[in-house]
């Protein structure tokens, strides 16, 4: 367990070198964006909540899922670009520990990322609120938790940033656009409506909005249980890529 400790505060430590990418990027982007849609958009409301309140929650799922895969991801891939995953070889830890290190250090900037960007935009959000606390505490561990997986597993399989680039680009973006960040997933057409209810993140941006503000699509028990199962899935998948991919190195 020490060494596990170890690795997670070297990842953190690392990821304090950046915090112009940590935080400031995050608050830029959301700024734009409710800006973008507060001037469009102004005076709508959905399911009672002014629209600005609604789209603010799906960006702070956003950023969280943003933070917490990019994290191991990055980190991952520079190991293996610089020669230092050979750290990981040595050590004398199992391959579970290594993960679940680097996915608490991914959950650790995910929600420093989150509380930093909240900080410096609720302000300008009329109705914002916290309906649920203690579900909004226990969604952003989990779900943090789960990206952060979701990171390593992607990390350790990845030869090169260009893996990333397409991860990013082509998968996980489409998939949070597709989560009901910008709009209720009922607005959708039937078959796209379907199958926002197989993609986690949609899960995971309906928890996190029932928190803050009572509104969900579909039954936030429903949205917790997917999650939970998504990260048990994740877990056993993070566990055979990573020995594979130190194998590989």
């Amino acid at each position: 367990m020490v060494y596990m400790w170890a690795l997670y505060a070297r990842e953190v430590k690392r990821f304090q070198k950046i915090w112009m990418d940590t935080v400031f990027s995050p608050i830029v982007s959301m700024g734009l964006y409710l800006a973008v849609f507060g001037i469009v958009l102004q005076g709508r409301e959905i399911g009672g909540f002014n629209y600005l309140a609604f789209i603010y929650t799906g960006l702070l799922s956003m950023v969280l899922v943003n933070g917490s895969f990019s994290n191991p991801g990055f980190s991952l891939i520079i190991a293996k670009n610089v020669g230092t995953i050979i750290d990981l070889q040595v050590v004398p830890i199992s391959t579970w520990r290594i993960g679940v290190a680097y996915a608490l250090a991914a959950l650790t900037r995910g929600l420093i990322t989150l509380l930093m960007a909240a900080l410096f935009t609720f302000w300008f959000i009329p109705g914002i609120q916290i309906a649920h606390p203690i579900l909004l505490i226990s969604a952003l561990l989990l779900n943090g938790f789960c990206f952060g997986l979701l990171g390593v597993a992607f990390g350790m399989w990845a030869r090169g940033f260009e893996s990333l680039t397409f991860m990013t680009t082509f998968i996980l973006q489409p998939m949070i656009f597709l989560a009901g960040v910008f709009y209720p997933i009922t607005d959708l057409p039937s078959f796209w409506t379907t199958l926002s209810l197989f993609n986690p993140i949609h899960h995971t941006v309906n928890i996190i909005r029932y928190s803050l503000l009572g509104y969900q699509d579909v039954s936030y028990v429903t949205s917790f249980g997917v999650i939970i199962v998504f990260t048990m899935i994740l877990f056993a998948c993070m566990q055979f890529i990573t020995k594979k991919g130190l194998r590989r190195g």
